[in-house]
């Protein structure tokens, strides 16, 4: 394996634990927390996670494994995002499957 596919590995491994605390806010709510971590929430650990995510993605970018995005186009990959997720969120309340209104935590 190249030091290359090493970083890349890690990545997608930081995703999959995105995955799980994400299930894990849904299961048991985003200020709950494991019982063995009682000084980190569950929002806590998604974060760390994704900021994890964020540090592997970077130091691929340093190490010139991959380009990376403009600011300009980061933004437009989020906002486009966001729009779409609206777009088929407002769909899935229309046939009934999506309850109106946004819970906290």
């Amino acid at each position: 394996m190249r030091k290359n596919e090493y970083l890349a590995l890690v990545a997608m491994e930081e995703c999959a634990e995105i995955q799980q605390a994400l299930s894990k806010a849904i299961r048991f709510g985003f200020d709950d927390h494991h019982p063995s971590r009682a000084d980190e929430t569950n929002e806590e650990q998604l974060l760390t996670e994704f900021y994890q995510l964020t540090a592997m993605i970077e130091e691929m970018q340093n190490k010139g494994i991959i380009a990376g995005f403009t600011q300009e186009k980061i933004e437009k990959v989020k906002n486009d995002k966001i729009k779409k997720v609206y777009k088929y969120m407002d769909y899935s309340e229309e046939k009934g499957l999506l309850e109106k209104s946004f819970n906290s935590k």
